[in-house]
């Protein structure tokens, strides 16, 4: 099949190009390029290490654009300069992916029908993650690589959509998961028909270095990745850590930091809330194996808290605002947020356990019949008729549920990794103590027991026993009485 284009339209693709057109193979590595938008990617020491093989590249500004699709000829090409094949001379009037092309069909990676009409059209559409999965499986085996069919069957059990997986390509598709070139999502799918990314390309890429032997697993270096560097009074901060494994940090935020090993990557989180100083802080990383150190720099923003004025009923505040309940208070709820699992029990969003009308903010300061407490609301305050339904947050495990005088019947979930939720003044109580529960389960129904002047839920998020705000959970964005109407649309 022939594959002549007109002149202006290898102009057009070949001023978007972003593929490195070489001949170099992988067996001699070049440096990379220092991308400008991959630092606190998830990817980065990826992009960098196939970058030096010379089998990815960036844009003319120095960019990668790590989260753009990838076309079908960039993935093409970029497993044709892995693998090192011999490549054509590109002629001066033909388009700049036709030697990639004709290699691709020549070594097997692609067949001559593969997308209807193999025009440069066809070449210049997003790949799909099932088309990806067919090439670089099929570049493994031409290279000499081995599927064993016994574990086909079992890869394809992992993930919860192969049948949506086009007919042709679900034994490749299968073989890449059983050769982990592609992992599922967090929520157990395949997903085979969704665009993949330049991220998702560079690392099969590393993958098949990988596999055929160029590179090995110790030569990545370490990926220090922050949730953000800007942060208002009630956020929470996370920290992963890829390819490393002994990273200590030091930091004047939150004196209790600690790490987890989740699954081969370390999580670590700094949180903050009303009695965070707003300013810039530095949190210095030292590689214990190497001796490597970095810094980097995140910014704490104050935030306006409101100030509440509440009238309780007397005969409320005297029998429940007392030594003894204050005392059964610390001895109970306080612990119960002191041990949290290791491993997360969770895999998706957060979402809010009840709707209504918000009443008090997080952080508030307030006035009980006239007295300033020495306290700040821990949580928010949503206003609902009694018996309203109250889920759970997330997937997790009780750790408290019984009534207490202060706070009435009172819920604690633990998430995992040092992450609890709160639901206090419930009227029935539908979980007990060590009971494993599922995101949105009925746990509770609105109350006005213990300390509480009407029907409402009282919603706490806390890492440990440090409150936070449970909209930057949920929403990305704290919960306020200015946007919650929107919020819980």
């Amino acid at each position: 099949m022939a594959y002549k284009y007109r002149k202006r339209i290898f102009n057009l693709i070949l001023a978007i190009v972003v593929i490195v057109v070489s001949t170099a193979t992988v067996s001699a590595p070049s440096f990379a390029t220092n991308f400008s938008d991959i630092e606190n990617h998830w990817a980065k020491s990826y992009i960098e290490k196939v970058a030096t093989y010379n089998a990815v590249s960036g844009y003319p500004d120095g960019s990668f654009k790590p989260n753009s699709t990838i076309k079908r000829i960039e993935f093409i090409a970029i497993i044709v300069n892995s693998q090192g094949l011999d490549l054509r001379s590109r002629s001066e009037d033909e388009y700049w992916g036709q030697p990639y092309i004709e290699t691709a069909l020549s070594s097997g990676l692609i067949v001559s029908n593969e997308y209807g009409n193999m025009d440069v059209q066809a070449f210049d559409k997003s790949i799909s993650r099932e088309e990806m999965a067919s090439i670089v499986v099929n570049a493994y085996l031409k290279s000499g690589g081995f599927v064993d069919p016994s574990v086909l069957n079992e890869a394809s059990s992992r993930l919860s959509d192969f049948s949506a997986v086009t007919a042709g390509y679900f034994e490749k598709a299968m073989a890449a998961v059983a050769l982990d070139f592609i992992s599922g999502y967090p929520d157990g799918t395949f997903a085979p028909k969704r665009s993949a990314t330049r991220a998702e390309a560079a690392i099969i890429s590393y993958k098949l270095l990988t596999k055929m032997g160029i590179i090995t697993n110790a030569s990545l270096s370490e990926n220090i990745i922050l949730s953000k560097t800007t942060l208002t009074q009630g956020d929470l901060l996370k920290i992963t850590v890829y390819h490393a494994f002994e990273i200590s940090l030091d930091q004047d935020l939150y004196p209790d930091f600690k790490w987890y090993d989740a699954g081969g990557v370390m999580e670590g989180y700094i949180p903050t809330n009303y009695s965070t100083s707003p300013g810039v802080y530095s949190l210095k990383f030292t590689n214990n194996e190497t001796g490597a150190t970095s810094t980097r720099e995140i910014e704490v923003v104050q935030r306006k808290f409101r100030v509440q004025n509440l009238t309780v009923d007397t005969s409320v505040e005297s029998s429940t605002r007392t030594d003894d309940a204050y005392t059964e208070y610390y001895k109970y709820f306080y612990p119960s947020r002191d041990v949290s699992s290791p491993v997360k029990y969770y895999t998706e969003p957060f979402l809010l356990p009840t709707k209504g009308r918000l009443t008090t903010e997080f952080g508030e300061s307030r006035y009980v019949n006239g007295s300033l407490t020495n306290y700040r609301h821990a949580g928010i305050d949503i206003a609902t008729p009694r018996n309203t339904e109250v889920l759970s947050t997330n997937a997790g495990k009780v750790m408290l549920s019984m009534p207490l005088v202060l706070t009435g019947n009172s819920i604690v979930v633990d998430h995992g990794e040092g992450l609890f939720s709160v639901y206090f003044h419930l009227d029935k109580l539908h979980v007990t103590e060590g009971e494993m529960v599922e995101r949105g389960q009925l746990i509770a129904e609105v109350g006005s027991t213990g300390f509480s002047t009407g029907p409402h839920l009282h919603f706490t998020m806390s890492y440990y026993r440090f409150n936070i705000e449970p909209g930057y959970m949920i929403y990305g964005q704290s919960i306020t009485k200015n946007n919650y109407l929107e919020l819980m649309k």
